[in-house]
């Protein structure tokens, strides 16, 4: 079993996916995992469709479910240690593999389209909406690099490294191409980091908040939001800054590590489960979804316009 798998994996596979909410509950069609290999596959209609994306480690598998309904369309496999997710402006989906390599595939697809090569323990990713260029994390930071740049999303990367950085976990662009990247110090110290436009070094934003455990960083319209997913906290933070302006509180949200922002919706997790809170109010999820293993990123692709 894999390191992460070793250390996060406590949740047994579900058996069916089950849509709630606070009035009422509907069951779906299901997903199974059944033991040994599990091929991946889409229904005709999914491309045409907004999708989220789910990476269960537990099952090392990627659910694919149509957004908001929530409904199974579909499931990548093959993946040694799946991780975070992300997408670009085209609707292409990236899942970072802790195991190698990071794999894109196309809106509704099942086939990679292109596979990056990456080094050490890659963990989260982020696409840059002007340029296109790609951000992925390293757990083994100390080793390989904070973080590396892949050009356009394309062949080899640009590693950013860092004396200050043991791990980075997250990451997240904001409109103007800054990435901002969290994760810890040598002394497991919290630490978020920006890396400006153009620039290759990181700089220490000195974050005003104690995290436990580094969540999700993801631009929210206005923040950059960051997470705590040991507490359920996500902090909107000022561009440029590691000053926290607002806290937004998850119910029910001790386990949100990658989550997603989707106009006025959050996704994240919460121990098998896949709850949705609307943002920025957070509060009670407003729809759940059960039948997961050990879900730990989502990501919305959003369908072409016909």
């Amino acid at each position: 079993m894999h390191f992460t798998q070793k250390v996060r994996s406590y949740l047994t596979a579900g058996a069916a996916l089950v849509l709630s909410s606070a009035c009422a509950m509907q069951t779906n069609l299901p997903i199974t995992h059944a033991a040994g290999a599990v091929h991946s596959w889409m229904t005709p209609a999914a491309q045409s469709q907004n999708l989220l994306y789910v990476s269960d480690l537990g099952t090392n598998e990627v659910d694919v479910l149509s957004y908001p309904s929530g409904s199974p369309v579909g499931k990548l496999s093959g993946f040694g240690s799946v991780a975070g997710l992300c997408v670009d402006k085209a609707g292409d989906v990236f899942v970072v593999d802790e195991a190698g390599p990071v794999q894109v595939f196309a809106h509704g697809g099942t086939t990679p389209i292109r596979k990056l090569t990456v080094y050490g323990a890659p963990y989260g990713c982020s696409v840059d909406s002007v340029t296109g260029n790609l951000a992925v994390t390293n757990l083994s930071s100390y080793l390989y690099g904070a973080v590396a740049i892949y050009p356009k999303a394309k062949g080899a990367p640009n590693v950013i490294k860092s004396s200050e950085a043991n791990s980075t976990y997250f990451c997240g662009y904001d409109p103007s191409g800054n990435l901002y990247v969290d994760g810890n110090d040598h002394s497991a110290a919290f630490v978020l980091w920006e890396l400006p436009k153009g620039k290759t070094t990181l700089s220490d934003l000195h974050f005003t908040k104690q995290i436990t455990k580094p969540g999700g960083v993801q631009w929210d319209g206005s923040y950059v939001a960051v997470g705590d997913y040991a507490a359920g906290l996500i902090y909107r933070t000022k561009r440029g800054s590691g000053v926290v302006a607002k806290t937004v509180t998850l119910k029910s949200g001790d386990d949100v590590q990658q989550f997603w922002i989707a106009g006025g919706t959050l996704v994240g997790q919460s121990l098998g489960e896949v709850p949705y809170w609307h943002y920025p109010g957070g509060g009670s999820p407003s729809k759940t979804l059960l039948g997961f293993s050990e879900p730990i990123a989502a990501t919305v692709s959003v369908a072409k316009a016909q």
